[in-house]
Parts: structure tokens; sequence; C-alpha cells
């Protein structure tokens, strides 16, 4: 009788070549370290454009808060992406907490301006922004993901 099952990716398998017992390792996903670096730059590169925003702009209210959880969301990336490349998964849930965090913000703020315009015109530059937060926030959110859907990506 046999029992278990076969898997065509084990982790080491043992094999004869020669004589001689070879353990053959799978090599490693590059996709923890790429998606690392490409989160950090982005949390850089967001983070000192929001920070340099804040100091010129005088605004206040919604849109202020707005860029202040732009930097926060930029730092909290920065900081997955630094998880991320050491691959650790708590680096790719940090990334995806910070998406979802910016694009609640996103959703608050086109309903603000739908409320503030009014009529059919705010009605289509909140729908239109509304959208546009859900498609970018879903195209980052699959982005920052790849590292947990990668084989072989081993992270801890």
């Amino acid at each position: 009788m046999v029992q278990g099952f076969s898997d065509p990716q084990t982790v080491a398998q043992p094999t004869m070549v020669g004589g001689q017992h070879v353990l053959t390792v799978p090599e490693q996903s590059p996709a923890p370290t790429w998606m690392g670096v490409i989160m950090i730059l982005w949390g850089l590169l967001v983070g000192i454009i929001g920070f340099y925003n804040i100091i010129s702009a005088t605004g206040e209210g919604i849109p202020l808060v707005q860029q202040l959880v732009g930097i926060l969301t930029a730092a909290a990336i920065g900081v997955g992406g630094f998880l991320t490349f050491q691959r650790k998964k708590l680096g790719v849930w940090l990334g995806l907490g910070a998406v979802g965090l910016n694009t609640v913000m996103g959703i608050i703020v086109s309903m603000g301006v739908r409320a503030e315009a009014g009529g059919v015109m705010g009605d289509l530059q909140g729908g239109c922004g509304l959208i546009a937060y859900l498609i970018l926030g879903s195209f980052c959110a699959l982005m920052i993901a790849i590292p947990l859907m990668a084989t072989g990506s081993n992270l801890e």
C-alpha cells in the first residue's frame, strides 16, 4: 500500500549522482527583494514630496489631513518595503494596510468634493475621484502582495 502525496516542488530532495547523495535546493524567488526595493523608493519619494507640500501649502481641513495621512502611509510603505526586503510577511501586511488607509482617505475626500460642489457636476467629480482611488488602491495592493503569491519566496 502506498501512502502520501507526491509534491513536484519539494524543499530539499536527496538524489543519487555517481554514488553520492546530492541535495538539491530550489532557488528563492527574487520577488520580495525587488518589491521591497520598489516600496522603499516609493515611500521615500512620496514622503519627501508630501513633506514639501505640507511646508509650502497653507491648506486646512480635509486637504491637510489627506496630506498628513499621505506622509504617514508613505512612511509605512517604506518601512514595509524594508521588512519585505528582509523576507518578512509583516512588511507586506504593513504595506497593504497603508494602501488601505490611503484608499479610505481618498474615498472620504472624494465624497467631500461631491458634497462641496453639489449638483450633477459634484456627483461627476466625486464619482471620478472615487473610481480613481479604488482602481489605484487595488493596483497598488496587488503589486505589494506579489511576494506573498510568488512560489519560493520563503517569507517568514
